[in-house]
């Protein structure tokens, strides 16, 4: 057998204390900013522009429906146009502007007159007709 000890010696305790850290005060935490104000500024932010397309998609609805609304009418007053030229045309052919002559009681000339500008004298078929009047 041997000479050893059944149990290993103990260490003596010594009467200097082992080394240990300094202690310091520690404060309290700093309070958490508060999340309330910051949540209702981004929903207050979202709803803004929200709103704001709202309002821009409601405005570009309204002048979608205007300008329809104006091609209708431009339609229209493009078919008038033509209704009102086709008129025209019609009313100033040779054979209605006669008929018209006619019933506002103008008879056509028998043949062609002149007026001489520096005498102011009537020469053809029409100068008979001047006569007349003037007498």
């Amino acid at each position: 057998m041997s000479a050893m000890p059944l149990r290993a010696p103990q260490a003596r305790p010594s009467s200097k204390p082992a080394w240990r850290p300094r202690l310091r005060l520690v404060r309290a935490p700093a309070q958490a900013r508060a999340r309330l104000p910051f949540l209702l500024l981004c929903v207050a932010i979202l709803g803004g522009a929200m709103l704001g397309a709202l309002a821009l998609n409601t405005s570009m609805a309204m002048t979608a429906y205007t300008i329809s609304e104006r091609q209708v009418e431009l339609a229209q007053l493009t078919q008038t146009e033509q209704l009102l030229a086709e008129r025209v045309e019609q009313m100033s052919s040779p054979a209605q502007l006669a008929a018209a002559a006619t019933r506002l009681g103008m008879v056509p000339a028998e043949g062609l007159s002149y007026i001489h500008l520096e005498d102011g004298t009537i020469t053809g078929p029409a100068a008979e007709l001047v006569a007349e009047r003037q007498d």
